[in-house]
């Protein structure tokens, strides 16, 4: 065997060992949660993947879950938007808090990825193309074999190498790779105080559906406890035909999901 050639297996068997480890990615995602605005909503996003698994949350989650792991429970916000769960038989779990429950969907995932011969430099890495048509939406991907990861963000996976930038073609999404490093503290989804309810994908919106049209129900019928106080913090009568009326514009004026075939259609 020739030595560069030599040097070369050794080298890949290196790199295929130091990505096989547990790895944290970063993105910064920048969406629009109405389509019909030009303000968009920044978030830190993480990725983390371990043993043939992985999960993709706010890097605020991440915090509070750790928190929580170490059996902290004092107020802590967290941040649900787009948690991911990736499990060894390639299914994925999501999770959505609608007023006491957390709902959780898991379905398979099957992504129709074409590679594309176009090629640049992006974050440092050599990458190529791909694009995808899921659930709506049209995306352009950027992966790199520098990094010999199949997985990206949210749910976006399969590619062969790791995907550091995607955007949808109407420019409501975009994730940009922010940093990699190896290991971290393993955390598991943490729903504390909740109850974990398994729906389908009908049920969740039939869920949904019942949320928007009654959405402090629980507090309503006295199945959950709250006080509510003013700005100067004395307690408050709430009203809640306000607070609905509040709530639901709020639902139809968030109506560009990621997932953008599944969006909701209120009344």
């Amino acid at each position: 065997m020739q030595l560069k050639t030599f040097i070369a297996i050794l080298l890949f068997s290196f790199v295929q060992n130091f990505y096989s480890q547990n790895m944290r990615i970063d993105y910064n995602l920048v969406y629009k949660e109405d389509s019909l605005s030009t303000e968009t909503v920044s978030k830190k996003m993480v990725l983390l993947v371990q043993d043939g698994e992985s999960r993709f949350c706010t890097e605020k989650q991440y915090q509070v879950d750790s928190l929580r792991s170490i059996g902290f429970y004092g107020f802590a916000v967290g941040d649900y938007a787009f948690d991911a769960v990736r499990d060894k038989q390639n299914r994925i779990s999501k999770h959505y808090y609608l007023s006491a429950d957390v709902y959780k969907l898991t379905e398979p995932i099957q992504l129709d990825w074409k590679i594309e011969k176009e090629v640049a430099k992006k974050y440092g890495y050599s990458c190529q193309k791909a694009t995808l048509s899921y659930k709506g939406r049209i995306w352009e991907a950027w992966f790199t074999q520098d990094i010999p990861l199949q997985e990206g963000p949210y749910v976006f996976k399969g590619l062969p190498g790791l995907i550091v930038e995607m955007e949808d073609e109407s420019h409501s999404y975009k994730f940009s790779f922010s940093g990699l490093k190896k290991g971290f503290q393993k955390i598991n989804f943490v729903s504390l105080g909740f109850k974990l309810v398994n729906v389908s994908r009908n049920n969740l919106k039939k869920v949904m559906l019942d949320y928007y049209n009654d959405p402090f129900r629980e507090m309503t019928s006295g199945n959950v406890k709250a006080k509510f106080r003013d700005e100067k913090g004395n307690e408050m009568e709430p009203n809640f035909r306000e607070m609905t009326k509040k709530t639901q514009t709020s639902l139809k004026k968030n109506n560009n999901p990621i997932e953008l075939s599944e969006a909701i259609k209120y009344p």
